[in-house]
């Protein structure tokens, strides 16, 4: 099966974009070091309150969001305007396709539940526990923490 040959490359670092951990673990100490050129967000916090995390956002940008602004609601149409469901059906990402190293995929491809947890349709349990293993072993030492949430 395909996505136990992928799970295996990933878990031994063989990943398009270089190895998974170490691009990690890169831009998660370079936030630390250098909090204004760096934002580390991960996706959980994200799904949690979205609100929150467009305000960062803008505030990392230089272009945080005015008294005014946020009670007129901006704050909430920008959060709507960049949610997966608006995203999805964009015509261009329902037609769109893009090619990456020789290999053609669908924009729509790229768009999945947009939950929390959505690994539990893809990975098996056994897969999950050896993820959240070599999550514990590659993270080890540094202040990054990640978890394999259920749906």
């Amino acid at each position: 099966m395909i996505i136990d040959e992928v799970f295996q490359a990933f878990g031994e670092g063989a990943f398009v974009f270089g190895p998974f951990w170490d691009n990690v673990l890169g831009y998660w100490e370079a936030s630390l070091n250098n909090p204004r050129r760096f934002m580390f967000l991960q996706y959980e916090d994200l799904i949690k309150d979205i609100n929150s995390a467009v305000k960062k956002i803008a505030e990392f940008l230089g272009c945080g969001f005015m008294e005014e602004e946020e009670n007129e609601g901006l704050v909430e149409e920008i959060a709507k305007l960049c949610s997966l469901q608006n995203l999805k059906n964009l015509e261009c990402n329902k037609n769109g396709e893009t090619e990456t190293h020789g290999h053609k995929s669908k924009h729509s491809s790229y768009f999945r539940k947009g939950k929390v947890g959505g690994w539990v349709d893809f990975l098996s349990p056994d897969m999950a526990e050896r993820l959240q293993s070599l999550m514990q072993d590659k993270l080890a030492g540094s202040s990054l923490t990640m978890k394999i949430q259920g749906s």
